[in-house]
């Protein structure tokens, strides 16, 4: 596939809907020349809006809504939606959200980018068979949009590293065929005021009542743009430097870059579409005040808000990398000054609908670009990963374990009606996990103690990164029972 055959409006200005249900107003669309709208549904609400949204000019991007996702697979019934949505004229799709952030998984769950087999594993696992099923029935399906936070578990720039070299080291093959057939990748540029418009110099900003939005000399490219670059040299988005050890993604197209930087480098990537599908200058503006986060850079105020809207879009259609495709502002409400959440008092539009309104969009002119060119690092190492392949659905072998601190009479004791019932083999040591054949996938239901539970979860991922693994945490054979009677009561072989 090629960068150029991605149907879509070629208008890089996109809005994000209010919420899930409430009706969609297409004049407002087609009043700020819009070519985006992200659309989190929670059923089959906007399948008859899809055909005027296209009609319209404006493209539409569907986000089934499942709240306290975790690392769930995707249900049947979300996919036979996303069937009738593709039947309607939708094609770009979105499936996990932000699963680097607690507030997106189960209160018993936690995110964390060192949990390969409880974390990472699991999702993209499910992630790339719903990628999968998408491309079959005609969409394209999103990479996971990842907020863009830094902290120990949300480190967005460690969570790139780990999801990326997962799929280059399980998953290969298929996930090079799954960016050749329609792959897009979802960010979230919450880019606050990281840009500026230059005043005669480069490294000289103009000040905020001095900007003009329909003039050039606009930077968006941070952190590559001159008075970062000057501030801290050798800022990148992964890479380390002097003020970000870590990396500094937060920029218009900061996960764009730090994306295609591990593509390139994992699989012989050239560039797959990349669409904020919220995002924008935040917060957003309050009348009679200057917002400046980052003092190395401008603040905004209300009308240069508007300004700089503007800006970003045009510099998305005309300097922005290729594979740049536009941006959804974060939210619809926020920007025409609708009641809250709450039916409260009403909000004052912001200026930036209005600077939208009066200058029509520049489009975006897509070169025509192989998605793949190259093979990538991850060729030479697929072939070296241990073990058993990974699980789709119900394993081809079931092995029970017990961390040595326990005593193996308490399962015999305790739940000997699990055992009855689902009859999975008793391993008795690690070791022997990379000898299951690479065509089968195993599950192992792990029975350990909580000083116990890291050190194993570590080296069963060490011997068969692909294993299935079921855990029970617990230091008593009573807490034991009580674990297995629940699971045989509930009919499920696994937590």
């Amino acid at each position: 596939m090629k960068l150029d055959q991605y149907q879509w409006s070629h208008n890089p200005r996109g809005i994000h809907n209010t919420q899930a249900f409430l009706k969609i107003n297409h004049a407002r669309y087609v009043q700020a020349h819009l070519g985006w709208i992200k659309l989190v549904a929670g059923g089959n609400e906007y399948l008859g809006d899809i055909a005027q949204l296209n009609a319209n000019g404006v493209t539409p991007i569907i986000r089934l809504y499942n709240p306290k996702f975790g690392t769930s697979p995707v249900p049947p019934g979300q996919i036979e939606l996303v069937r009738q949505y593709i039947q309607a004229g939708a094609r770009w799709f979105e499936f996990y959200n932000e699963p680097n952030l607690q507030f997106e998984w189960p209160d018993d769950q936690h995110p964390d980018y060192n949990d390969q087999a409880g974390s990472v594993a699991p999702m993209m696992d499910h992630w790339l068979q719903w990628a999968e099923q998408v491309i079959q029935m005609g969409g394209y399906p999103a990479f996971p949009a990842l907020s863009e936070t830094v902290g120990h578990s949300d480190d967005v720039t460690s969570w790139i590293n780990v999801l990326m070299r997962y799929l280059a080291k399980t998953y290969y093959d298929r996930f090079r065929a799954v960016a050749d057939n329609g792959l897009w990748v979802a960010t979230h540029p919450y880019f606050y005021n990281h840009f500026y418009q230059e005043a005669g110099h480069p490294k000289v900003p103009r000040q905020p009542d001095d900007e003009n939005g329909a003039e050039g000399g606009w930077h968006f490219e941070y952190p590559y743009d001159p008075i970062t670059q000057s501030d801290d040299p050798g800022r990148s988005v992964l890479g380390a430097s002097a003020s970000a050890p870590n990396g500094d993604p937060i920029g218009l197209a900061g996960m764009g870059y730090a994306f295609m930087q591990r593509f390139k480098e994992l699989f012989g990537g050239v560039g797959v579409p990349v669409i904020g599908t919220e995002g924008g200058i935040t917060p957003v503006p309050v009348r009679g005040s200057l917002t400046q986060l980052d003092a190395r850079f401008p603040g905004y105020n209300w009308r240069s808000h508007g300004e700089a809207t503007l800006a970003c879009f045009n510099w998305i259609a005309t300097q922005a990398p290729p594979w740049m495709f536009g941006l959804a502002l974060w939210k619809e409400n926020d920007y025409w000054g609708d009641p809250d959440s709450e039916g409260k008092g009403a909000k004052e539009q912001l200026a930036a609908v209005q600077r939208l309104t009066d200058a029509p969009p520049v489009l975006k002119t897509v070169p025509s670009l192989a998605v793949l060119d190259g093979v990538g690092s991850a060729a030479l190492i697929t072939p070296t990963v241990p073990g058993p392949g990974p699980m789709h659905g119900t394993p081809d072998f079931h092995c029970l374990f017990m961390s040595a601190d326990l005593n193996p009479d308490w399962f015999f004791d305790s739940a000997h009606v699990y055992w009855d019932r689902y009859q999975p083999a008793l391993l008795t040591t690690l070791d022997l996990l990379g000898q299951f054949p690479a065509n089968k996938s195993l599950a192992i239901t792990l029975i350990t103690t909580p000083a116990q539970r890291l050190a194993l979860l570590k080296t069963i991922e060490d011997h068969a990164p692909n294993v299935f693994i079921d855990v029970i945490t617990a230091d008593s054979a009573e807490a034991i029972a009580a674990a297995f009677q629940l699971r045989v009561a509930n009919g499920k072989r696994f937590q």
